[in-house]
């Protein structure tokens, strides 16, 4: 473990007190054993020196350290640190008498000698050998403060220079540096530090026999029995106990390096810091090989998707193309209808493609949510089986459904549109992988108490099964039962994984049974809330807008524009369409009058958002009252509607756009015919009646003193409206006849507007005053 020499150096010092005595059982009196319960704990110091004695984390820890716990177990005694408690100590751990002057002899006793050690003298490797103090009479030799050599040599040789120092290591540096020729201390500190850090320059100079010293633990001379105690405790320890001690802390500093224990006790702060370092980078690591095997998966599952997909999109494009391609030569009618079938059945495959991406988008993002209403249960299976019965027939399958009796007249409470959508993709596996035979679909339900239920839909078909290695992985994307590259079932692979997700996050269970040549029996499980049959409303018919309700669309797809104006016509709306943003903006400032604005978002030149700020801008500069306008666009997200609000925009329709939905939507804003005959009874003397009026009235009177067509325009429309609305049938007549003429283009003289601002002005006397 280290050098003959070494051990032949430092064994004395252990085994010098156990040749005073052999250990032996410990014996104590009846007076001691009575002392020793009068007195459990005993309070002590000791000199901070490594590794004799040092602090570690406000613990003393070392080799006299190690002997109070061996009197500890031998006599039941507790030793404390007096620093603790603030108490004066009874007992000094290690102290050599021999060093101390008379006057510190007097307060203590002093135990048996439990190690030896001699004061060691260092140099540099030029310096002569000294073997007694007075070769260093006169040199300058660097110490450790407040020691016993200090004291010691202070009194007994003032002819030696003394340079006392904090730390043993400050003596090496102060050595190395020049700043005193020799350095001195006890054996055991200096020679490991020597041999650790200063052995290229610094050297062993010799051994001062005069300063040779036993160690004994210090008892107060008022603890005679506490004296006799340590006594025979320490004369109680074995050799081989004492020999394991000084091993533990000299004997295994391998001429200067420190064993495992005492550098784990003299830095536990930084091992423990460095080993969660460790611990932190070996997880880094292990992280970023798992995020670079998923890199590597994820680029590998995009390649299979860009496979597949190329696959799958092109087998139906070109059937597609073929069609139409073979419809544009001369073909008998029975070839034309094959033709168009069969595009249509390739546009209807192509969307059916596009939509399982888009679902995997979603489900794999977390961003579909699922809707809750009522629905008839057994009237959503039989419509879906319905429309694969054709199919099924064409192959010559049986579909056949089975459902309990009692769950006929069942409503439940779910999104019916995604149950729909897994029983849709079940189904068109089966009947895709079913050559002969046919297809059974059972339902059954388990009722609970608190008005829910848990149904079990199973569709069992006889096609070609599904070995076990195949199911294993059968619910993840972009997988099939025949995989291999020679598979001859069309398909992305997607369905069944959007179906496992769809269930998970319905709270339900999707299983799988299956064997090859024997079919497959996927059974799925659904939590529903049980409802009763709700009341059912006739759908209210389409409202029809006030003659001459103008809307401004600005959308830039042509077909798209050609839909919207279509729906805005059937509503009875008169539409102006500008196709990019700037014609929007050019027909706005021309003082054109609309009633609502239509505005899409992705425009080519400048985006919906822009034109929608820029009016909002030229509205407040003119000081018109504010248009309504209304966002429609393919976005519906949270960022989407929050940019809308932002930009002035009053509502927003998500395109595909319905009839419905826009009637509901212009009716916040524009008169339909119904309003204005349900809104007969309205208080014609009404104050907010007359003010608004009168304000049209003389807007349009001002408007007449400029000429200003737009603006005259503008307020009669207002007065007819307000007019129609009321049920005010002199001034709705003479507004419209006015408002016809101002937008037919037919000339305005002031004679004419004279005319017309004299019978205005009677009608709406009129009105107000009925």
């Amino acid at each position: 473990m280290f050098s003959p020499f070494f051990r032949w150096l430092l064994l004395p010092a252990i085994i010098f007190f156990s040749s005073l005595s052999l250990a032996g059982p410990l014996s104590l009196s009846v007076e001691e054993r009575r002392w020793i319960t009068d007195n459990p704990e005993i309070p002590y110091s000791f000199i901070s020196s490594w590794p004799l004695d040092y602090q570690q984390n406000s613990e003393h820890i070392g080799l006299s350290r190690d002997y109070l716990n061996e009197i500890s177990r031998l006599t039941g005694l507790r030793f404390v640190p007096a620093t603790r408690n603030s108490q004066v100590p009874r007992l000094i751990s290690a102290i050599a008498p021999a060093l101390l002057e008379h006057d510190q002899l007097t307060d203590w006793r002093f135990s048996q000698q439990w190690l030896t050690t001699s004061a060691l003298v260092i140099g540099h490797n030029s310096a002569s050998v000294v073997q007694s103090l007075d070769q260093l009479s006169g040199k300058r030799v660097a110490v450790r403060r407040d020691t016993f050599y200090e004291s010691w040599l202070r009194k007994h040789r003032p002819d030696i220079l003394l340079l006392p120092l904090d730390h043993t290591r400050e003596v090496f540096e102060a050595v190395y540096d020049d700043r005193a020729e020799f350095g001195l201390g006890a054996d055991l500190v200096m020679r490991p530090l020597l041999y650790r850090f200063f052995s290229h320059k610094l050297a062993i100079a010799g051994q001062i026999q005069e300063l040779t010293a036993g160690i004994s633990m210090g008892i107060h001379v008022q603890d005679p029995l506490l004296l006799s105690i340590v006594n025979k405790a320490l004369a109680a320890i074995p050799a081989a106990t004492a020999n394991r001690i000084f091993e533990h802390w000299a004997g295994d500093l391998k001429l200067g390096y420190p064993s495992a224990g005492v550098i784990f006790s003299l830095y536990q702060t930084e091992i423990v810091t460095f080993v969660i370092l460790l611990m932190l980078l070996a997880w880094l690591l292990r992280r970023a090989i798992c995020l670079q095997r998923q890199a590597t998966a994820s680029e590998q599952r995009k390649t299979q998707f860009l496979a597949m997909m190329s696959h799958e999109i092109r087998t139906p494009m070109n059937a597609m193309i073929a069609s139409l391609e073979l419809l544009n030569h001369p073909v008998t009618a029975a070839q034309h209808s094959q033709y168009l079938a069969l595009a249509n059945s390739s546009a209807q495959s192509l969307l059916g493609l596009l939509n399982d991406i888009l679902d995997h988008s979603k489900l794999s993002q977390k961003h579909l949510v699922l809707e809750s209403y009522p629905f008839a249960l057994s009237e959503l299976i039989d419509t879906v089986c319905e429309s694969y019965r054709p199919l099924a027939q064409q192959k010559n399958l049986s579909l056949s459904t089975i459902i309990n009796p009692n769950l006929r007249t069942r409503w439940v409470v779910g999104d019916a549109h995604r149950l729909r959508q897994i029983i849709n993709n079940l189904l068109s596996n089966s009947i895709k992988f079913t050559e002969r035979g046919g297809i059974t679909l059972t339902l059954e339900a388990e009722d609970f108490p608190d008005q829910t239920c848990m149904i079990s839909l199973a569709i069992t078909d006889t096609g070609i099964g599904i070995s076990p290695e195949a199911q294993r992985n059968i619910f993840e994307a972009w997988t099939q039962a025949d995989n291999g590259p020679d598979r001859h079932y069309g398909g992305s692979g997607l369905g069944l994984w959007i179906c496992w997700e769809l269930t998970q996050l319905m709270r339900g269970g999707l299983e799988c049974h299956s064997a090859p040549g024997a079919g497959s029996t996927f059974t799925l499980r659904l939590p529903l809330r049980i409802c009763s049959v709700p009341e059912t409303h006739a759908d209210a018919p389409l409202p029809q807008f006030i003659e001459g309700t103008s809307v401004l669309l600005v959308e830039d797809h042509p077909a798209a524009g050609r839909i919207l104006s279509a729906q805005l016509k059937t509503l009875g709306c008169q539409v102006e369409w500008a196709e990019n943003g700037q014609q929007a903006l050019n027909l706005l400032e021309d003082e054109n009058y609309y009633d609502l604005m239509l505005l899409d978002i992705n425009l080519p030149d400048i985006s919906g958002y822009d034109v929608a700020r820029r009016w909002r801008v030229t509205e407040i500069q003119r000081g018109n009252p504010p248009m309504p306008l209304v966002a429609i666009s393919a976005m519906s997200d949270h960022a989407h509607h929050h940019k809308c609000l932002l930009s002035g925009i009053d509502a927003v329709l998500s395109k595909p756009i319905i009839l419905s939905a826009l009637a509901a939507c212009l009716t916040r804003w524009c008169t339909t015919d119904d309003q204005a005959v349900t809104e007969l009874s309205l208080p014609v003397q009404d104050e907010e009646l007359k003010q608004s009026l009168s304000e049209d009235a003389e807007l349009f009177a001002r408007a007449c003193q400029k000429l200003n067509r737009k603006q005259m325009e503008h307020h009669v429309h207002r007065l007819h409206g307000t007019a129609l609305m009321y049920q005010l049938i002199p001034l709705a007549s003479l507004a419209e006849k006015i408002e016809n003429h101002l937008r037919e283009g037919k000339p305005v003289t002031p004679h004419q507007t004279n005319a017309w601002l004299a019978s205005l002005k009677t009608a709406v006397t009129s009105a107000v005053h009925l």
